[in-house]
């Protein structure tokens, strides 16, 4: 059989050397493997399958986030609680700083310390799974309660993750609240340290970047202000793109002497902290603190049981001139003045609702001096909405912001009581935007990362709890109980309305 080709079996017929044709085609299946997998096979006949055994992976390619990616969680101090209000005291002064020089023999003034007794409330995050007997008994590649157990815990440590900056118990009365929620106690109540928005804006615990990417030099003034409080910081937190603008920054602007006292790279290497002149600043990203991706009219709601969303009349006026209003003149990136659309949705503990235009999307021109009042009719469902989320869109040359996709951007939620009593110098049942916060901009913050100015409160620390079996399945809720404190907040400095990275 020198000679002998493979093309001689298809193009012959051997039956009477190997039997029928049948038995050819046999032969020719067990030769050629192809490319043919188990999965094309099913419900074919044996001779129509090639004798060969299907490769599976051995683990599972993670597609979704790391464990790495959770920084800001991993980090964050780790106390006991001990109830279900967890109170202390919030030590704000040493006594007012006066006199203290006396006569000979003269008895001093007395000065007493002051401190502020606060709590916060434990919460609960927790998610149930369930895996079937059956999936329990067939083999596998993973093996489905480990791998269930795993995906829970991740589930509940990407959510407290999140909710560290996110979280506000006054808008989700079942969520805590989170450390930006805790730095800014806004009101006349005792315990609050600011008693409008314009004085913790503009107080010396904020820096507002109005559409400016975070600089070096901005950390460096960070440093200084949260000295003057009498404290220290050794870390930022922020955004991926936050860090990735500061590193920008420093190719940009820095000239680098190789072999140099302090030098901690290579050409090219991103910074891994920031010197201060009151030392290092470690730069971390996290990339669950992000305020929260663009929505367009189109996307649908989050959650079967979010609230329906807002309805009815809907309208965008504005005002006359606004001494408190931020719109400028002159400002660029985010911030700039233009035309613009609005959008509003609702929101409850399971979710958020999908988008209503303002004004059947019609547009308003931001002008300098001015704000923009907002009013919208709530959507009901069977899961009513506890609170209300703001977006607005960059200035654009768009006319409809359905057909033409236009991108809104989260810029401030307001609590459902908010909205009925008139939210921020605007009228009751209307929400008024002064520019605060900008669309497609984030925010970071500075501190030390230290037990005395944060931590995390656990009633009871990340844990499984076997459910009752009542169906062919095993069924276990995973479950965070705990709350964040934020002790001293004038020792914490939140970064607002950074944009993105630009040369200028």
């Amino acid at each position: 059989m020198e000679g002998l080709r493979l093309q001689d079996f298809q193009e012959q017929d051997f039956s009477g050397l190997f039997g029928s044709q049948s038995q050819s085609d046999e032969l020719l299946k067990a030769i050629i493997a192809g490319n043919i997998t188990g999965r094309d096979t099913t419900d074919l006949l044996l001779t129509q399958e090639p004798l060969k055994v299907e490769s599976l992976e051995s683990t599972l390619k993670l597609v979704e986030f790391r464990q790495k990616d959770i920084k800001l969680w991993n980090d964050v101090p780790k106390l006991s609680a001990h109830n279900t209000v967890e109170e202390y005291l919030l030590h704000e002064s040493y006594g007012t700083d006066r006199g203290g020089f006396y006569n000979e023999g003269e008895a001093s003034d007395v000065e007493d310390s002051k401190f502020r007794r606060k709590a916060q409330i434990v919460k609960y995050i927790q998610v149930t799974k369930q895996v079937t007997l059956q999936a329990q008994y067939v083999s596998s590649y993973v093996e489905p309660m480990r791998k269930a157990a795993e995906d829970a815990v991740m589930w509940v440590t990407r959510r407290v993750n999140s909710a560290l900056t996110k979280a506000d118990a006054s808008h989700v009365s079942q969520q805590f609240n989170s450390y930006y929620k805790q730095h800014a106690p806004i009101g006349s109540g005792d315990g609050d340290l600011y008693l409008t928005l314009d004085a913790w804006q503009d107080s010396t615990v904020v820096i507002d970047m109005r559409g400016e990417s975070l600089r070096q030099q901005d950390i460096e003034d960070a440093s200084v202000n949260v000295d003057a409080n009498f404290g220290n910081v050794d870390c930022l937190y922020g955004p991926p793109s936050v860090i990735s603008g500061i590193a920008k920054d420093y190719f940009e602007r820095q000239r680098i002497i190789m072999g140099a006292t302090g030098y901690r790279g290579t050409p090219g290497a991103n910074p891994k902290a920031i010197d201060t002149t009151f030392g290092d600043v470690a730069l971390k990203h996290d990339k669950f603190m992000k305020r929260g991706s663009f929505k367009t009219i189109s996307d649908p709601a989050l959650s079967p049981k979010a609230p329906g969303k807002p309805v009815g009349i809907t309208s965008q006026t504005l005002t006359g001139a606004d001494g408190q209003s931020r719109f400028k003149a002159g400002e660029t990136h985010t911030g700039a003045l233009g035309t613009v659309f609005y959008a509003v949705s609702a929101l409850n503990q399971y979710g958020e609702s999908a988008l209503t235009p303002i004004e059947n999307a019609s547009k308003v021109t931001l002008t300098a001096g001015q704000s923009v009042d907002l009013t919208w009719v709530d959507g009901g469902g069977a899961n009513p909405a506890s609170a209300y989320v703001v977006y607005r869109s960059a200035v654009t040359t768009a006319s409809n912001a359905t057909t033409e996709n236009v991108k809104f951007y989260p810029i401030f939620t307001v609590s459902v009581s908010e909205k009925a009593a008139g939210y921020d110098g605007a009228a009751a049942g209307s929400v008024r935007d002064r520019n605060r916060f900008l669309p497609n901009c984030e925010d970071a913050f500075v501190t030390e990362m230290h037990e005395d100015i944060l931590s995390f409160k656990s009633l009871a620390p990340i844990s499984k709890l076997n459910l009752a079996v009542t169906a062919p399945a095993n069924q276990f809720i995973t479950f965070l109980w705990g709350t964040p404190i934020l002790y001293q907040p004038k020792k914490f400095l939140r970064f607002i309305n950074i944009g993105p990275w630009s040369a200028s």
